[in-house]
């Protein structure tokens, strides 16, 4: 079995991290993103199995893989990058690696709401550039407010687990609704309902086409003006233009955004130059640990799958 990393991946800190699959056959491995989609089907094609980071295997690529019959992607949102209905038709199985960075994710998420609404980065800005505002920067105590929820899968619990730590009343939405998800005494509401009552809306959903763009204007508007977003999962979730036009003209708080519509982000990126405005480039899932967890899970689907057995795999090939 000929296994290709084509495009590089961060948890791979040594070349003996690879040795487990190296039992099952070639282990090819690009340190380095593909120039274009040319090269990166070059790098593809002889592979029986793929351990994917974040380029896109649309229908084009896939189709010239020919051999390809198992795909890994390292982490959880696999529907941005990879055209599921036609791998599926091409009988390729897709797996992903769940639950890898669900604490460090949701720790990043209570980072950025902590930022967010303490001001940090831009008092650090200012007192950076010799400016004292102690003045300007008031922010907003956590414990007794209301954190909304928006997805109650494994960084969602865990983000519950935290904002319950800071004292805050926690309200849940999920699609899967069951008491099982009312963990650390979520109360589950509708999505209407979150938006209008949170003071701190958090996103933690995976992205499918069935998620696409489910935080709608109409939602965005019930939030109250004095409330706070905070996304770390996939910015197609959102109606992003939507969510500008309610930061620029204030009837949104502030929001903080790890992830974005392209990444790296256009120079005229809208929320770049938004002043109420965090971002990052999307590390939330970015620590030791989780890295350490993705690679490990990856391994486990790839040598799942060379015994004719299939772990994680999510489009039932």
């Amino acid at each position: 079995m000929r296994i290709v990393f084509p495009d590089g991946a961060g948890c791979v800190q040594h070349p003996s991290d690879l040795d487990p699959l190296r039992k099952f056959g070639q282990v090819d491995f690009y340190d380095n993103v593909p120039a274009d989609k040319a090269q990166l089907i070059e790098r593809l094609r002889p592979a029986d199995a793929v351990v994917l980071d974040y380029s896109v295997m649309d229908a084009e690529v896939l189709r010239a893989c020919e051999r390809l019959r198992f795909i890994s992607f390292l982490g959880i949102g696999y529907a941005s990058c990879i055209d599921v209905a036609e791998a599926t038709r091409r009988g390729v199985a897709i797996a992903y690696t769940p639950d890898y960075g669900a604490t460090s994710v949701a720790e990043h998420a209570l980072a950025m709401t902590l930022a967010l609404t303490r001001h940090i980065g831009p008092a650090f800005v200012s007192a950076r550039e010799g400016t004292w505002e102690p003045g300007r920067f008031a922010g907003m105590e956590l414990r007794g407010k209301t954190l909304g929820l928006v997805g109650l899968g494994p960084i969602g619990s865990e983000m519950a687990r935290l904002g319950a730590g800071l004292g805050m009343r926690l309200l849940g939405w999920t699609r899967r609704a069951s008491p099982e998800r009312a963990v650390h005494g979520v109360t589950l509401v509708s999505l209407e309902e979150l938006f209008a009552a949170a003071d701190v809306v958090t996103l933690h959903l995976a992205y499918t086409q069935e998620s696409h763009g489910i935080i709608s204007r109409a939602l965005l508007e019930r939030m109250k003006p004095g409330a706070w977003f905070v996304n770390t999962a996939r910015a197609r979730l959102v109606d992003n233009d939507a969510l500008a036009d309610l930061l620029r003209s204030g009837r949104i708080r502030g929001a903080a955004l790890d992830v974005h519509d392209t990444e790296p982000p256009p120079a005229d990126y809208v929320f770049r130059s938004l002043p109420n405005v965090l971002i990052t480039p999307h590390i939330g899932y970015n620590t030791a640990e989780a890295s350490s967890n993705m690679l490990r899970i990856a391994i486990a689907t790839v040598e799942a799958f060379a015994r004719g057995d299939r772990l994680h795999v999510v489009n039932g090939v």
